[in-house]
């Protein structure tokens, strides 16, 4: 026979009364948690010998607890328990018999946490919802509040509905709850331990009684009992916000709480030594002064981030050792040994793929790692190579998706500089103006982005990487500006008020070509390269962040440059549809080509 049958085939009898309430007295005695009672319960001889279906009926009173809403004021209702031992039914469910029982119950009882639930019980299911059970109810909780040996933390959960349905229906009861949450949350503040049950307290007071206002002073008392509070436990800095937002009559007041709590998180970041816990008190505080419009705070804030000292924060480097074998490298510059000339040479490395790779597959391939992953369970926030947080708790996917192309991107850079490096060393170098001719011709490239590309790529040959990676990153933004150009795309932002006229950044540039048909290979190779989230090697690069580069990275923006310098676009527009067949006429073995 199913649970649910056995539950609905329970006949009141009129000894089950007695035997429940002796029974729960007894067990009861000693316990504030119903769900310890229940365990006790389960345990008990007396318990398993009631028949199937009075058992069930016992256990039905356990399925519901006191929850308190959290950012409310103070609100508390009984609610389903998320125990699932405990989770029997609905109360809509509950059979007329099962309703017989618990009415004789009530007001037998003599534990007063056992009696008030019970009490809650039929007038939250409306069994009996008149004023007079409502105001015994009321009662019931307020004896569980002048039980010495019940928890402060229940005594606050049971003011809280008692308040809750004291406001809700008007009673004239509300007003001696009050008293009594004014009174105990003023004890329990001097208590360490108690601190949490004072604040439930103080933020069911937050707002006057029903129909009614705060009495003179009452407002005041509340504010400084809060400001008390916050100021000595630092965890409660939100909580006691929240509720002193509830208590302003006006902007001033709440403005008072706003730099208060901003303040609080400041003076967090002042007393602490360790560098990645002042960051965090120090941005929190930045965060809420901005959301706030607090300039000032938000100004102070932004400059306790950046005095903070590199060497604090703690950073451990994690390295990752991926032998890879001679063969290796050997194998992949076997292309290039068919080349009869430097010429050749260079046509095989502008011809590469996508240094990020297949993004479809990169995106597959994270979500395989996603799986599982205990990061995605934790809050995550990325810094910059600043020292300072750029972002949190993103997109964890996308997060995914950047790390597995930015090492793609970074493995890239070590296999192109292996190959400029073999080039170099096979053939003498030629000289820049050799090799912009040589792109002119070949691929009717611009003549000025052919001559700046051979010349970064004559200081990447000369051992000069970070000269040669400062003269490819604004290539590259010239070579995808002077092609949008060429495609008739409408870039220039006239002036706008006091803003002059002027050219938009790389990421439109990036997401004009998108929209135009570039590969969504390169797109994302370009994007994560140059641009946050990524490399972001040029934003680096033009904010003085970054001034030196490595021979991975230099390879890497010469390959991302030569996409844009040996482009057509120097070609005639009758000679577009085929503008590779001279250039792939060289070739003896045509690897496969990426063009736009």
């Amino acid at each position: 026979m199913s649970a649910e049958k056995v539950i609905m085939a329970y006949e009141f009898e009129p000894s089950h009364p007695a035997l429940v309430t002796a029974l729960l007295d007894r067990l009861a005695a000693s316990e504030e948690d119903l769900v310890k009672v229940w365990q006790r319960l389960w345990l008990d001889p007396g318990y398993q010998t009631l028949d199937d279906a009075l058992r069930a009926e016992v256990d039905f009173l356990f399925a519901y607890e006191l929850q308190e809403e959290y950012g409310s004021a103070g609100v508390v209702t009984l609610e389903e328990s998320q125990h699932l031992l405990t989770a029997t039914r609905p109360m809509s469910e509950t059979p007329p018999a099962a309703w017989a029982l618990w009415i004789e119950v009530n007001g037998s009882l003599q534990n007063p946490i056992v009696a008030a639930h019970l009490a809650d019980v039929l007038l939250t299911s409306r069994t009996d919802s008149s004023p007079d059970h409502a105001v015994a109810t009321v009662n019931s909780y307020l004896s569980v509040a002048a039980d010495g040996h019940v928890s402060s933390e229940h005594v606050a959960l049971s003011l809280g509905r008692a308040n809750s349905i004291a406001r809700s229906r008007a009673m004239a009861e509300e007003l001696a709850v009050r008293d009594t949450m004014i009174r105990l949350s003023g004890t329990f503040a001097v208590d360490p331990d108690k601190v949490g049950p004072a604040l439930t307290l103080l933020a069911a007071l937050s707002v006057p009684p029903r129909g009614g206002a705060f009495s003179e002073g009452e407002r005041g008392d509340l504010e400084r009992r809060l400001f008390a509070l916050g100021n000595s436990y630092f965890t409660l800095v939100d909580e006691v916000f929240d509720t002193l937002a509830r208590l302003a009559v006006d902007a001033s007041a709440l403005e008072i709480a706003q730099r208060w709590q901003v303040n609080q998180y400041l003076g967090l970041a002042e007393a602490e030594d360790n560098g990645m816990r002042k960051m965090h008190h120090a941005q929190s505080a930045a965060d809420l002064a901005g959301s706030y419009g607090l300039r000032d705070l938000k100004g102070t804030a932004i400059v306790m981030m950046q005095s903070i000292d590199h060497d604090s924060m703690g950073w451990q480097s994690a390295v990752i050792d991926a032998p890879l074998s001679k063969n290796a490298f050997r194998a992949h510059l076997r292309r290039y040994r068919r080349a009869r000339n430097w010429e050749y040479a260079l046509m095989v490395f502008l011809a590469s793929g996508s240094p990020s790779g297949d993004h479809e597959a990169n995106v597959r391939s994270a979500e395989r790692a996603a799986v599982g992953s205990i990061r995605a369970l934790v809050s995550r926030t990325t810094y910059g190579t600043h020292g300072l947080p750029e972002r949190s708790d993103g997109n964890f996917l996308d997060e995914e998706v950047v790390r597995n192309e930015s090492f793609r991107l970074n493995f890239s850079g070590i296999l192109l500089a292996h190959e400029l490096e073999y080039v170099r060393d096979r053939f003498e170098p030629p000289s820049t103006r050799h090799v912009a001719d040589w792109m002119a011709a070949s691929f009717s490239s611009d003549p000025t982005l052919a001559e700046h590309f051979a010349e970064s790529l004559a200081l990447h040959w000369a051992g000069k990487f970070s000269d040669s990676a400062r003269l490819a990153i604004p290539l590259i933004e010239a070579g995808a500006r002077g092609l949008l150009l060429r495609l008739d795309e409408p870039l220039y932002r006239t002036q706008r008020g006091n803003s002059p006229g002027k050219f938009p950044t790389m990421d439109f540039y990036l997401e004009a070509l998108s929209n135009r048909g570039l590969d969504p290979d390169w797109g994302r190779a370009l994007r994560l390269a140059l641009l946050s989230p990524g490399m972001n090697l040029r934003n680096r690069f033009a904010h003085g962040f970054d001034l030196s580069f490595t021979e991975a990275q230099s390879a890497l923006l010469l390959r991302l440059a030569g996409l844009f310098c040996s482009m057509p676009v120097g070609m005639d527009e009758s000679d577009l549809p085929a503008p590779t067949k001279s250039a792939r006429g060289q070739l003896r073995r045509r690897p496969a080509w990426a063009w736009l």
